[in-house]
């Protein structure tokens, strides 16, 4: 069969710095980094109404009506005073020498600004800072360079010819990965026939049971019963050991002899290295990471946070 790729696009700098958005499992334990400094002089905009940032104040000239569509409703006035501070001094998307908020009202041909005011409107509600948002921004909506991921020998849930392709990298002893299982589920029930999910193996070195148990389910993929196994190594994630792998294996089905030989095969090793090796090349830190369409997912790992993504794909 001819290898098959998908070729995607992904965010130039990979990981979002927003701290504290995206819980996850790091690929150096948190204990061996230190904390990134704060912004001098900087605080989260909140409904108390403390100040954010070091500007203050609304500037002259300001445009202070959202582009219709983009609902303020939820704010409260201060910070729908940071929402108007953010989109009258960021720069439009697609070039055009305007503020993104002008840049959404008035160039029908960009609707990637529209859709980052609305991500602005999004984080200030959430209580992040000035700086912090224009990171983000330009890590969802500019600087994008293009990447290959392999996909050829990943197992793979949904429609094929699907317009949205997700991959995901995890790791079965990382507990955020476990958490963000449903909401993959969800998004591909609701999506359904527009969305599909590519698996890939990310083992972390801090988690000991965490590579067997990937070669456990590539040797279960091999005997076509990949995702029945990894609902079982998600559901025992405390209990990975060599007897309850192979315990899984028999709950699951398969063919034990061959489990057995496949699970101590180099071609199973190899492919979960493969996984591995191509998501450090990705630039990838943690677990779990999810690319749509190539670009690298920095949003929170919710259900609603997800399926913006996914709508703002789907309307390219």
């Amino acid at each position: 069969m001819r290898a098959r790729s998908v070729v995607f696009s992904i965010f130039e700098v990979a990981v979002l710095v927003l701290a504290g958005t995206v819980p996850a499992c790091a690929k150096t334990p948190p204990e061996a980094k230190s904390a990134p400094a704060a912004s001098s002089g900087e605080s989260a905009p909140s409904k108390s109404g403390s100040k954010s940032g070091s500007k203050s104040g609304d500037s002259d000239g300001f445009d202070k009506e959202p582009p219709p569509g983009v609902d303020l409703g939820r704010l409260d006035d201060f910070q729908k005073k940071v929402f108007f501070r953010i989109v009258n001094g960021e720069p439009a998307i697609c070039g055009a020498a305007q503020s993104l908020i002008q840049s959404a009202k008035k160039d029908p041909h960009c609707r990637r600004s529209f859709n980052a005011v609305r991500y602005v409107a999004q984080l200030v509600e959430q209580g992040f800072t000035d700086s912090e948002i224009s990171d983000a921004v330009a890590k969802r909506y500019r600087k994008i360079e293009l990447r290959n991921l392999d996909v050829s020998d990943a197992p793979m849930k949904g429609d094929a010819s699907a317009k949205v392709s997700l991959v995901e990298f995890a790791d079965y002893e990382c507990p955020h990965c476990k958490r963000f299982q449903p909401v993959l589920r969800q998004i591909l029930d609701e999506f359904h026939g527009e969305v599909k999910l590519y698996f890939k193996h990310y083992p972390l070195p801090q988690h000991t049971n965490a590579r067997l148990a990937a070669e456990a389910a590539s040797a279960a993929q091999k005997q076509g019963k990949f995702w029945p196994y990894e609902e079982k190594l998600w559901a025992n994630q405390d209990n990975l050991t060599p007897a309850e792998l192979e315990k899984y294996a028999k709950e699951t089905g398969l063919d034990l002899s061959k489990f057995r030989k496949d699970l101590d095969s180099q071609a199973v090793k190899d492919h979960v290295q493969k996984d591995r090796t191509e998501g450090s090349a990705a630039g990838i830190s943690s677990t779990p990471t999810l690319f749509i369409n190539g670009r690298e997912y920095s949003g929170t790992h919710d259900t609603e946070s997800l399926r913006e993504w996914i709508k703002e794909e789907l309307a390219k």
